[in-house]
């Protein structure tokens, strides 16, 4: 009888185990499924503001996206005229740190130049983009075009039209 009762509560502990198992087993699945649907949550959440952020900026910045990041300056020319040694370039105010942007040596009529310079100094927030020019062969002119009061611009265009000039030579 002992060996039968050992055997029938060896029987019924077995049974009771795998039980157990089977429950444990049961809730591991479903513990790995909220996980599995809490990190799809992340991710798509994240993808979302992603995707709405990039339309918010690309709405912001309208018909200059197509520029790339840096400064890009555009100058046409629809006078009669030959311009000649447009330089442009930043001024920190304050500090007097210029950058040099480039220089248009010569701008024939009805004639369209374009340059591109991929960094913007860090070096201050008070900035101005000028344009340098010769109006008679010793004196030269200097003017203002943009005023930047941001600290760190990532994106700078500059689309200037040339009418002509007055009876000084200015533009």
């Amino acid at each position: 009888m002992r060996k039968l009762f050992k055997i029938g509560t060896s029987i019924c502990y077995k049974r009771i185990k795998i039980k157990k198992q089977f429950i444990y087993r049961k809730g591991k699945k479903k513990v790995k499924k909220i996980l599995k649907y809490i990190i799809i949550g992340i991710v798509s959440f994240f993808l979302l503001f992603f995707v709405f952020s990039n339309l918010l900026r690309w709405t912001h910045q309208g018909e200059f996206l197509k520029y790339d990041n840096g400064v890009t300056i555009e100058v046409y020319n629809s006078s009669k005229e030959v311009i000649t040694g447009l330089n442009f370039y930043f001024a920190f105010d304050g500090d007097h740190v210029y950058q040099d942007l480039g220089t248009i040596t010569q701008l024939g009529p009805e004639e369209t130049s374009s340059f591109y310079n991929h960094k913007i100094k860090d070096t201050g927030n008070d900035r101005s983009l000028y344009l340098q020019y010769p109006i008679n062969k010793t004196e030269t002119e200097f003017e203002s075009l943009v005023y930047l009061h941001s600290n760190k611009p990532s994106k700078v265009v500059l689309i200037l039209e040339i009418t002509g000039t007055d009876n000084k030579g200015k533009l």
